[in-house]
């Protein structure tokens, strides 16, 4: 087949999960022999450029948005669609006949939409985030508390809460905006000829938006041999100790802030007996300045990396005694934990979201709802090298067989060629794939 995989975000340029998600199953279809184009709006460039996206071949569709809330919101989205339309409809008549699009977020999918109509080509939406009922796509007030379906009540108090009070009040007239762009989100989705949902969480917030027939779950994949290649050589980080490890954004959403309170309690309740350990948070965001004041003021062993490399990244977790998930938020399918469950790191995480869907308690890893059962759940794996190796063997051994892009392609396949019969006039098969 011949695919545009139009994407917000992209490696090299993007390097957060929905980025490598997405070079995962490009990646993954140009192994299998189909031709794959990455289009990537990118702010701040101009015009439509080929370019090598890490053995992707790719078109960087330039834009511009002035840095004012919500109004730049506008110029990424509305203002763009119809020119990032365009650029996919340029892209398609300059080689074979395209078969299929596959949109892999927010800014690009009612583009998609708007390209696929006019070429008459399938186009499938993969939804990794909040973003269809959520204006913030995070599904948190302020980034902090959870919320479904805000409406404007929610989104008023969600502008103040992030603006401050003065610069939210003064974006309360936007509110009109917001929700009609909430409904073009929606139109989107109701458009499309196949929706994906990476993980049960998230399909169960997309049943009232997309029709069951064209709902179908399937979570990111990972190139397993590149990254134990990538992983067999050492990291350029010490420690002392044994590894603990946080990877992620520094952001009250992903748990960081439980930091603190987890390595409270732990030095509270388990403060003797304890091996040496070193933590070694790699990311950086707005808490990293508090994080590190008040894990030095614990006495915790504790090393930033700020935005250490993925692939150190991916060295550090197959190493690690322990890989620390403290998300707070709805989790909706972390690409931390499905590399870090192929690396066979164990791993102690939060159960929000789409996270059960990677990981099974005391099976391929350990949960723990509060920062208390967390910092004792945490204890008592440190001093329990036989149960990590367990729990590690465990990850890895169902992540070969989940998360591969071995075990993931043949789905994406298949649908991929059930819209194309659907287009000839066959039914759609509904489900999961």
């Amino acid at each position: 087949m011949r695919i545009l995989l139009p994407s917000d975000v992209f490696p090299p340029d993007g390097q957060g999960g929905t980025a490598w998600s997405s070079h995962a199953l490009a990646c993954a279809l140009l192994a299998r022999g189909h031709h794959v184009t990455a289009v990537v709006p990118r702010r701040g460039v101009r015009g439509v450029t080929p370019y090598d996206a890490l053995g992707v071949p790719a078109l960087r569709v330039g834009y511009t948005a002035p840095r004012i809330p919500i109004v730049q919101n506008y110029f990424r989205h509305e203002r763009l669609w119809p020119h990032l339309a365009q650029a996919l409809i340029a892209a398609a008549h300059d080689g074979p006949p395209l078969d299929l699009i596959h949109a892999q977020h927010v800014q690009t999918a009612p583009a998609a939409i708007s390209a696929g109509r006019t070429l008459n080509v399938p186009v499938v939406i993969t939804v990794r985030d909040h973003w269809p009922w959520d204006y913030f796509a995070t599904g948190l007030h302020a980034d902090r508390l959870p919320y479904r379906r805000p409406g404007w009540p929610g989104l008023a108090t969600d502008l103040v809460a992030r603006l401050g009070p003065w610069r939210g009040s003064l974006a309360l007239p936007s509110l009109p905006y917001l929700l009609a762009h909430l409904k073009r989100r929606a139109a989107a989705l109701a458009r499309a000829d196949a929706v994906i949902a990476c993980s049960h969480y998230i399909a169960d917030g997309l049943r009232d938006l997309v029709p069951a027939a064209r709902l179908h779950i399937l979570a990111h994949m990972v190139d397993l041999a590149a990254n134990d290649a990538l992983a067999t050589t050492p990291p350029t980080t010490t420690w002392e100790g044994a590894l603990v490890l946080f990877a992620g954004k520094l952001e009250p959403n992903k748990g960081a802030g439980l930091l603190v309170p987890i390595f409270r309690a732990l030095g509270e309740t388990h403060s003797h007996g304890l091996p040496l350990f070193t933590l070694i948070i790699a990311g950086d965001g707005a808490l990293r300045g508090q994080l590190a004041s008040e894990l030095e003021a614990l006495g915790v062993r504790v090393r930033f990396l700020a935005w250490a490399s993925h692939d150190e990244t991916l060295r550090l977790m197959a190493r690690c005694a322990l890989l620390l998930f403290p998300s707070a938020w709805g989790e909706p399918l972390s690409r931390v934990l499905l590399e870090a469950a192929c690396l066979g790191a164990p791993i102690l995480a939060m159960p929000t979201g789409g996270t059960p869907d990677i990981l099974r308690d005391g099976v391929t890893g350990a949960f723990a709802r509060t920062p208390r059962t967390f910092a004792a759940r945490l204890a008592s794996l440190l001093a329990d090298p036989a149960e990590r190796a367990r729990l590690g063997a465990g990850a890895r051994a169902a992540a070969l067989t989940r998360f591969t892009s071995t075990a993931l392609i043949p789905c994406y396949e298949a649908l991929y060629a059930a819209c194309l019969a659907a287009r000839h006039g066959k039914d759609l098969p509904s489900g999961r794939r």
